[in-house]
């Protein structure tokens, strides 16, 4: 004769288990959602200094949201919904330093003026043509404007950083006076007057540089005395 084995009931609450489940879930959406945003802002960047390296190739009304795209990777749908215009794309793009020019800048000893003038020269070297050409367009194109108008604001902050050492108290009348003699001495113009126009060495051009410079240090420090 058989015999019936013993049965184990187990009670399962299933409101219970839709909560793991749910929880669950939830864990997975965050993640997801994590991993969406950190890929969504890679293409941000990825985008941004695509236009930084075009600009630098290209005379920026000539550039396309093609052109960005294909050096992006990306389509120029992806574009269009995350900043709606090749006008956007440039304007959010000044903030993040596309070209890199601040990074280069920002390396220098404040008040070395070998040191700085280098570093000024160089990052000249690598982008001095196609913030020339950016000027020239800047009368009838947008873009070109706000591109000069960071480029002048930012050197004007290089300026007061990197010849502190050289400048009177911020209130004092000749502040202003020191400083723009400065940015005069240390302008994108002058190096394209010595180094494209006069077709001068970069050896040459360095000298030239350090003798206006020195002099508005001697004028600087001249103006400091009681």
């Amino acid at each position: 004769m058989g015999y019936v084995k013993n049965i184990h009931v187990i009670a399962i609450d299933m409101n219970k288990i839709n909560v793991y489940i749910g929880d669950m879930n939830s864990g997975k959406t965050h993640y997801n959602n994590k991993n969406r945003n950190k890929k969504a802002e890679e293409n941000k960047i990825g985008i941004i200094k695509a236009v930084g390296r075009l600009w630098m190739q290209y005379p920026i009304n000539e550039i396309t949201l093609e052109m960005i795209a294909q050096d992006a990777g990306v389509t120029t749908r992806t574009i269009l919904r995350k900043f709606g215009s090749k006008e956007n794309l440039v304007a959010e793009s000044l903030s993040y330093d596309p070209a890199g020019i601040s990074a280069e800048r920002d390396n220098v000893k404040v008040g070395d003026i070998d040191d700085l003038l280098r570093t000024l020269l160089s990052n000249y070297e690598n982008m001095g043509e196609a913030a020339i050409r950016t000027i020239f367009l800047e009368p009838g194109f947008e873009i070109a404007r706000k591109i000069g108008e960071q480029g002048r604001k930012q050197h004007r902050a290089w300026c007061i950083k990197v010849f502190a050492p050289y400048l009177p108290d911020r209130k004092s009348k000749a502040f202003e006076i020191q400083l723009n003699s400065f940015i005069a001495v240390t302008e994108i113009y002058l190096w394209k007057l010595l180094r494209k126009d006069q077709k001068l060495s970069k050896a040459k051009t360095f000298t030239i540089f350090k003798n206006m410079v020195e002099g508005v240090v001697h004028q600087s420090l001249k103006s400091k005395k009681p």
